[in-house]
């Protein structure tokens, strides 16, 4: 029988025991995180964590300590923090959210393989307070590390004019502060590496024109993604000699031969039809003209006996003076 009672002694504490520990629980469930459960990230590039969190049913706290760690059984590794007396142990790692307004966030530039692993946050308000807890109970995040595939972003060159300098500016995905990222300017018609930096100055010319620019973008294991863009080059205005001689005049210098043949075949099309009706109207007129002089004449000329008469009569007239005057003399 006493074994009987203490086998139910046991029973029942096995039973009351969870509830107990849930209605602790219950008690911190004020308590709670929005994080993601895990992140990916490519090696050589940056990450930023979004993350808020409430403690003792707040989100607001002044003097505040936050905490990144790893996981257990490390769970007194800090990776990062706000607390310089206990500072995180990742350089790399930076806690960017302001704990004083329930912001957690958590940022890492430079990603690295080693980083790979799982990480918790932790809340202290002051050194005095008794609001305290680390949420590895509740939420983890895993950040997973991969290769590097994206490519850089190179700055949009805009117009280019030869023999102004334009600049152009070479950055990773994402506008990371990444450190250990190696860049690398090549162009086509120079040989080899042009320059190792994220910004390039130079001063195009039209020799330029359709030439490649690259840049290549390699993380500390090696691995290289690039960017190639072409350039356009264009003539300065005040360039006048060498404007005919631009790349974008001689591109476009057919199309406007054309354009022009073109225009030029349809003024003659005009101008042959307004001559052609010129002449025809002109040639009618004429000819018109000619046939009414034509026909005024022959209703104007006398017949032939008229003729006949007045010719006899001037004979005959010019006889009888004649005679006159001779019968007058004797």
């Amino acid at each position: 029988m006493r074994h009987i009672k203490h086998s139910s002694m046991w029973v029942g504490l096995v039973i009351i025991l969870p509830l107990f520990w849930k209605g602790i629980t219950c008690q911190l469930a004020g308590y709670s995180i929005n994080v993601p459960p895990s992140v990916s990230v490519q090696e050589g590039l940056c990450v930023t964590i979004p993350c808020k969190f409430t403690a003792d049913h707040r989100n607001t706290f002044s003097n505040s300590f936050g905490y990144w760690r790893l996981e257990p059984p490390d769970s007194y590794y800090i990776v990062a923090s706000n607390d310089k007396s206990r500072p995180g142990r990742k350089p790399n790692f930076y806690l960017t959210g302001n704990a004083d307004s329930g912001d957690c966030s958590l940022t890492i530039i430079d990603v690295r393989k080693e980083d790979n692993g799982t990480y918790y946050f932790r809340f202290e308000e002051r050194k005095t307070s008794n609001v305290k807890y680390g949420f590895n109970n509740d939420a983890l995040t895993t950040i997973i590390v991969t290769d590097l595939t994206e490519e850089p972003v190179i700055s949009d060159p805009g117009t280019v004019i030869a023999g102004i300098n334009k600049t152009l500016t070479c950055t990773p995905p994402g506008n990371c502060a990444a450190t250990s990222l190696v860049i690398q300017w090549q162009k086509s018609n120079v040989a080899g590496v042009w320059e190792n930096s994220s910004t390039v100055t130079f001063t195009p010319s039209l020799s330029d024109h359709k030439e490649n620019i690259t840049c290549q973008m390699r993380n500390s294991n090696g691995k290289k993604t690039e960017k190639t863009i072409v350039l356009h080059v264009y003539s300065s205005p005040s360039d006048k000699e060498d404007s005919n001689d631009s790349p974008s005049n001689n591109e476009n210098s057919n199309d406007c031969t054309v354009r022009a043949v073109d225009y030029t075949i349809i003024i003659g099309i005009v101008i042959g039809n307004i001559a052609a009706f010129i002449l025809i109207n002109v040639a009618s007129y004429f000819c018109l003209k000619r046939h009414m002089e034509k026909r005024q004449l022959g209703n104007g000329t006398p017949d032939s006996k008229t003729e006949d008469k007045e010719s006899t009569y001037q004979e005959l007239s010019g006889q009888k003076t004649d005679i006159y005057y001779n019968l007058k003399a004797r």
